[in-house]
């Protein structure tokens, strides 16, 4: 039992020690407004696969997937509606 829990533990610090935190799924209607403006000039008339919100080095950080002319693409948006990344996957 000790050691599991070690294990567990020291899984958890790593995580934390990279600075990223597990995400969170979210829906559109429930990003901020400025995330949400720069999601719909970034996406466009592409369509969304999934949104969520993660913290990374003590900021928030929201990671919207899409698929826009039959290729994916991942953007990062700070909470102030920064376009922090955007990548081809």
């Amino acid at each position: 039992m000790k050691k599991r829990i070690g294990v567990l533990v020291g899984g958890i610090l790593l995580a934390t020690s990279a600075g990223v935190l597990a995400g969170e799924d979210l829906r559109f209607d429930e990003l901020p407004a400025p995330v949400q403006e720069t999601v719909k000039r970034e996406v466009r008339d592409g369509r969304i696969t999934d949104i969520e919100r993660e913290t990374r080095r003590g900021r928030v950080v929201y990671e919207v997937e899409f698929i826009q002319d039959n290729r994916e693409f991942e953007i990062d948006v700070a909470e102030d509606g920064r376009l922090l990344k955007r990548q081809e996957d």
